[in-house]
């Protein structure tokens, strides 16, 4: 019997990599300063659970299948561009 009647569904989370095989948001995120980074990868751990249906203040959509995923830290945002 078991489970808990939640169910989790994992969307893929697929980086774009140019033809050299950098992957520029992977760099992006890389770069930022800890406390930031660390927001933005739980954001995108938040998006491998919800997919497309995670919002604000996580993710906001833009346009027809374009979204972002937000960090916040006091007046300071980082942004990264996602695709659904």
């Amino acid at each position: 019997m078991g489970g808990t009647g939640v169910r989790e569904e994992n969307f893929d989370i697929v980086f774009y990599d140019k033809e050299d095989g950098v992957k520029p948001a992977e760099e992006f995120m890389a770069g930022l300063p800890l406390k930031m980074r660390a927001k933005i990868v739980r954001a995108v751990g938040m998006l491998k659970i919800n997919g497309p249906k995670l919002r604000e203040p996580y993710s906001k959509h833009l346009d027809d299948g374009i979204f972002e995923i937000r960090a916040q830290i006091g007046s300071d945002i980082s942004r990264v561009l996602f695709f659904s």
